[in-house]
C-alpha cells in the first residue's frame, strides 16, 4: 500500500468538508448546524494534523478513503434526517416553544442529588487517601493500584452523572421556567465546575461544557426565529459569541490545570516540534489530533488478534479484530453473559506519539469495517439532524438535540453517543420531559 503525506491528504479532505458544508446549505438547510459543526471540527483537526507540529506516521490511501467514507456519510445521513424531520414537522404542525426543561424546584432537587453524590465521593476519597494527598498529590490517587473510584458507591456515581446537565442548565439562559437570576446561575455554575475538577478527571466537566456550548449554538442559530426566552439575550450578536468563546477558553484553562496536576502534560518526544513543546499546549494538541492518525493506523493494521486481558492495566499494540457489534454496543452487551465485548479503554498505538483514542469512527470500523463506518455514521447524522430539525416540538427534544450536537465536538477524539454518561444524561432529559408533560396536563 502506498502511503500519502499527511499534509496533502488532510488538506484535500478539508476542501471536501467545506464543499459538503456549502452543499448542505442548499440541499438540506435544516441540517446545516450539525453538519457545519461536524465538518468544522474535522476541518480544524485535519488542518492541525497537516501543520506538521507533530510528525505523525503516514497512512495508506485506502485508510484515508475509509475515513472519507465516514465524513461523507455523516452529511448524507444528516440530509435524510432533515428531510424526515421536515415531513414530521409538517404533519404534526409543531409550534415553537421555549426550551425551559426544569422548574426552580426541580433544579433544586437536581442540585441536591448532585451534592449528595459528590459529598459521598469526597468523603470516600478523603477516608482512603487523606486531605494532603488529595490537595497536593492527586497523581498518587489516580495512579493507585486499585481504582480510586472503587470505594465510591455506585448510587453516588449515578447521582454525580446529574452534573453535566445541571451545569448546562445553569449556563444556558431560558433553561429554567420562571427564569433564574444571574447571581444564582454564575456562582452555582462556578462551584459546580470546581467540584467536577475535584473528581480528578475531565470527562464530566467537559461533557457539561460541551452540552452548554451545543445548547448555546442552538439558541444562536435560532435567534431570527421564535425561540421564546432566548430572544432578548441575542439582541446584541457579540454577546453569544463572547459567552461561547469565554466558556471555551475557561475549559482550556481547566484542561491544562488538571492535566498539570495529574502529570498529563503531553509527549515531548522527537516527533513533537520544539515550538509546540515550548508552548505548553502539546497535551491538548495531542488530545485533539492524535485520534486521526490512530484511526488511519487501525485501518492499515493486519493484526486480527484480541488484546490480552488481565494483568497490567496498560496495553500496547495495533490489535484490530472484527468485533461484530460488541464495540459500539459494549455499554449494553457488557452486562449480558456470554458476550466478549471490546474494552472501551483501547490499547495504546504509536503513531508518532502514543494514544489510545481513534476518533468516533473507531467502533463502527471495528464492528463492520467500511460498511459499518458508512451505516453507523450515517445513522448518527440522521438522528442528530432529525432532532435538530424538530427541536422546537418540546424542551425534551430541544435538549436531546443539544446533547447530540455536543458529541460532534468530540468526533475526532472518541465516540460518545454510546457512552454511559451521555446515555444517562439523555435518560434524565427524557424523564424531566415526562415530568414537564404531566405538569402541563394538570394545569
Amino acid at each position: 500500500m502506498t502511503d500519502v503525506p499527511n499534509g496533502l491528504a488532510s488538506l484535500v479532505v478539508v476542501v471536501l468538508l467545506l464543499g459538503l458544508t456549502v452543499l448542505t446549505w442548499f440541499v438540506a438547510r435544516r441540517a446545516f448546524l450539525p453538519v457545519a459543526v461536524h465538518n468544522g471540527v474535522w476541518a480544524v483537526t485535519l488542518t492541525l494534523v497537516a501543520s506538521g507540529l507533530i510528525a505523525y506516521h503516514r497512512a495508506s490511501l485506502a485508510a484515508w478513503g475509509v475515513l472519507v467514507v465516514g465524513l461523507v456519510f455523516f452529511s448524507i445521513g444528516a440530509w435524510g434526517g432533515a428531510a424526515l424531520g421536515s415531513r414530521t414537522a409538517r404533519k404534526a404542525d409543531l409550534a415553537p416553544r421555549d426550551h425551559a426543561l426544569v422548574s426552580r424546584r426541580t433544579l433544586l432537587i437536581l442540585s441536591g442529588a448532585y451534592v449528595v453524590g459528590f459529598a459521598t465521593y469526597l468523603w470516600t476519597i478523603l477516608q482512603r487517601f487523606g486531605w494532603e494527598t488529595f490537595l497536593f498529590q492527586p497523581v498518587a490517587i489516580r495512579g493507585a493500584t486499585e481504582s480510586y473510584l472503587a470505594g465510591v458507591p455506585l448510587w453516588a456515581r449515578v447521582l454525580m452523572y446529574v452534573g453535566p446537565l445541571l451545569l448546562a442548565l445553569l449556563i444556558v439562559p431560558g433553561s429554567v421556567r420562571g427564569g433564574l437570576a444571574w447571581w444564582w446561575r454564575v456562582p452555582g455554575a462556578a462551584m459546580l465546575a470546581v467540584s467536577m475538577l475535584a473528581l480528578l478527571q475531565r470527562t464530566n466537566l467537559f461533557a457539561g461544557v460541551l452540552l452548554a456550548i451545543g445548547a448555546l449554538l442552538l439558541l444562536l442559530y435560532g435567534r431570527a426565529r421564535d425561540d421564546g426566552a432566548s430572544r432578548g439575550w441575542y439582541r446584541r450578536r457579540w454577546v453569544p459569541v463572547a459567552v461561547i468563546g469565554g466558556i471555551g477558553l475557561g475549559a482550556l484553562v481547566a484542561f491544562q490545570v488538571l492535566a498539570g496536576a495529574l502529570g498529563k502534560t503531553g509527549d515531548v518526544g522527537a516527533n513533537v516540534s520544539p515550538l509546540l513543546s515550548a508552548s505548553g499546549l502539546s497535551s491538548p494538541f495531542i488530545y485533539l489530533t492524535a485520534g486521526v492518525p490512530a484511526f488511519l493506523s487501525l485501518v492499515d493494521s493486519t493484526n486480527g488478534a484480541w488484546p490480552p486481558t488481565g494483568g497490567s492495566r496498560v496495553v500496547y499494540g495495533d490489535y484490530n479484530p472484527q468485533t461484530f457489534g460488541t464495540a459500539y454496543f459494549e455499554p449494553v452487551l457488557s452486562f449480558l453473559p456470554g458476550f466478549r465485548t471490546w474494552n472501551p479503554v483501547a490499547p495504546f498505538a504509536d503513531v508518532g506519539t502514543l494514544t489510545n483514542v481513534y476518533t468516533w469512527v473507531e467502533p463502527f470500523y471495528r464492528d463492520g469495517r467500511v460498511i459499518g463506518v458508512a451505516v453507523g455514521v450515517a445513522a448518527i447524522g440522521a438522528l442528530v439532524a432529525y432532532l435538530f430539525a424538530t427541536r422546537r416540538a418540546s424542551a425534551t427534544r430541544w435538549w436531546l438535540a443539544a446533547l447530540l450536537v455536543s458529541t460532534l465536538f468530540l468526533a475526532t477524539f472518541t465516540q460518545k453517543t454510546n457512552n454511559t454518561l451521555y446515555l444517562v444524561t439523555a435518560a434524565i432529559i427524557v424523564v424531566l420531559g415526562i415530568v414537564n408533560a404531566r405538569r402541563r396536563g394538570r394545569t
